[in-house]
C-alpha cells in the first residue's frame, strides 16, 4: 500500500528526502546511461567509444556507492523507528534516541559526498581542476555544482584552456620550424631512400630547383 504525505510526515522523514531516495535507487540500463553521456557531453559512438565506455562503468560504480550507503541509512532508520514504536525499556530508549542522530548525521555527510563526486564525475574538468573544486567546496562548504559556478574556478577554467591553446600552438610551430629546416643537400643514399611520400615530392621539387 503506498503511504500518503501525512504518513510520510508521522514517520519523521523528509518527502522531498523520500524522493531523492528512491530516484537514486532506481537501475538504469547501460543503455540508458550511456545515451545520457552521449547527450550531456555531446560525444559521438563512433568516434568516442572508449571514452563513452569509461564514462559509462565510472557512473555505474558511483551509482553501486551511493545505493549501498542509502540502503544503509534506511535500514538504520527503520531500525529506530521500530524501537521507538516498541516501547522497550527507558534506558533501551534512551540510548535508542542518543545514537539515531550521530547514525543519520554520518549518513548525510556519507550521502553529500557521494551526490558530490556523482556530479563531479559527470563534469568535463581536468584532474587538478577537479581537485581544486573540491578544495574550494570544502572551504566555502558549500556543493560541488556550486563551487564549480565561482569566479575562482570560472577563472581557473579559462586559465587552464588558455594554458592548453598555448602548448599546442608551441607544438605546432615546432613542427613547422623543424620540417622547414631539412637540408636536402646533405641526405645520403638511405636517407632519400626513406622518405615519406610528401617528403620525396619536397626532395624532388628541390632536385629540380638546383637543376635548373
Amino acid at each position: 500500500m503506498t503511504k500518503n504525505m501525512e504518513d510520510i510526515q508521522k514517520e519523521g522523514v523528509d518527502p522531498k528526502e523520500k524522493q531523492q531516495e528512491e530516484e537514486a535507487l532506481k537501475e538504469k540500463e547501460d543503455k540508458e546511461i550511456r545515451n545520457e553521456i552521449i547527450e550531456n557531453f555531446g560525444l559521438k559512438e563512433e568516434e568516442n567509444s572508449e571514452l563513452i565506455d569509461k564514462l559509462v562503468k565510472e557512473n555505474k560504480e558511483h551509482s553501486k556507492e551511493l545505493s549501498t550507503a542509502i540502503r544503509q541509512k534506511i535500514d538504520w532508520r527503520t531500525k529506530a523507528q521500530s524501537q521507538t514504536e516498541k516501547k522497550e525499556e527507558k534506558k533501551s530508549q534512551t540510548s535508542v534516541q542518543e545514537k539515531t542522530p550521530i547514525i543519520d548525521e554520518e549518513l548525510d555527510k556519507k550521502l553529500e559526498e557521494k551526490f558530490n563526486e556523482r556530479d563531479l564525475a559527470s563534469m568535463d574538468l581536468s584532474d587538478e581542476l577537479k581537485s581544486e573544486v573540491r578544495a574550494y567546496a570544502k572551504a566555502k562548504g558549500t556543493s560541488y555544482r556550486e563551487a564549480v559556478k565561482s569566479e575562482y574556478i570560472t577563472f581557473l577554467k579559462q586559465k587552464e584552456t588558455e594554458r592548453i591553446r598555448t602548448e599546442e600552438a608551441s607544438v605546432t610551430s615546432k613542427g613547422v620550424s623543424i620540417k622547414a629546416k631539412r637540408d636536402f643537400a646533405n641526405l645520403s643514399e638511405e636517407q632519400i631512400k626513406n622518405l615519406s611520400d610528401e617528403e620525396w615530392k619536397e626532395y624532388k621539387t628541390w632536385l629540380k630547383k638546383t637543376q635548373e
